[in-house]
């Protein structure tokens, strides 16, 4: 080898950081952001449910708007690289927040419900399930009038639950966002919490029974559905 021969030397070239950038993010009255993305996750992801048949704009004024500001509900979001991932809305008052928050804003729902029947007449035949909903939580079986905590409404998008994330991200956001719940209703001293899930809806019950929840058959809004409960 000559002398002015260049000698190779191996540099290590560090890798990039590729994990995801996660939080949660616990939404507030006039964080318009966490609103809207609120919103956005809801009819994404539960389009299904009774209120959400009025449109964004009844789930963002009545559902999320209102009840921030009257302290009924509690709602976070699971931000993945500055992006909306998953929600839940939770609160320790399961028998009572969805009629304190329409008799307090009677007349603005009423008000956003005319809009949306003029732009959709076919509405109407949606209110009688949503009044069912709405009385239908002192009606539960059991015991479970005496669970006053309950995760009211929970989702997360289908990217976010798919293997190839969850191995890449070591994050499983479904149970991050119901254990986010659960330490709230523990300091709250909650001893167990409930949800209400559709019948016909196995995978999210499949979900829940891996968490150690319990079922019990009952009708809500006129829907054949099971009371899920976990204890705290």
């Amino acid at each position: 080898m000559a002398i002015n021969d260049p000698i190779e030397k191996a540099i290590d070239t560090p890798k990039p950081d590729t994990t995801p950038k996660f939080r949660i993010r616990q939404v507030t009255m006039g964080d318009r952001v966490g609103v809207d993305w609120v919103t956005e996750l809801h009819m994404e992801l539960l389009p299904f449910g009774p209120m959400a048949q009025f449109g964004d704009h009844f789930i963002r004024e009545i559902v999320y708007v209102n009840a921030l500001k009257d302290n009924l509900l509690e709602v976070a979001i699971a931000e993945v690289d500055g992006k909306a991932a998953g929600f839940v809305v939770y609160t320790t008052d399961a028998d009572r927040f969805n009629e304190a928050m329409l008799r307090k804003h009677f007349l603005q729902a009423v008000w956003i419900l005319v809009t949306s029947f003029i732009k959709q007449p076919s509405l109407l035949r949606k209110v009688p399930r949503a009044l069912k909903v709405i009385f239908s939580r002192n009606e539960l079986p059991g015991d479970s009038n005496n669970i006053k905590s309950e995760v009211v409404c929970f989702g997360v998008r289908p990217e976010y639950l798919s293997p190839a994330f969850v191995r890449s991200s070591k994050l499983r956001i479904g149970h991050v966002l119901l254990e986010h719940a659960f330490t709230y209703f523990r300091n709250h001293e909650s001893k167990r919490t409930r949800m209400i899930v559709d019948a016909d809806n196995p995978r999210p019950l499949l979900f829940y029974q891996s968490m150690g929840a319990t079922f019990s058959p009952c009708v809500f809004g006129g829907i054949p559905s099971y009371m899920v409960v976990f204890d705290l």
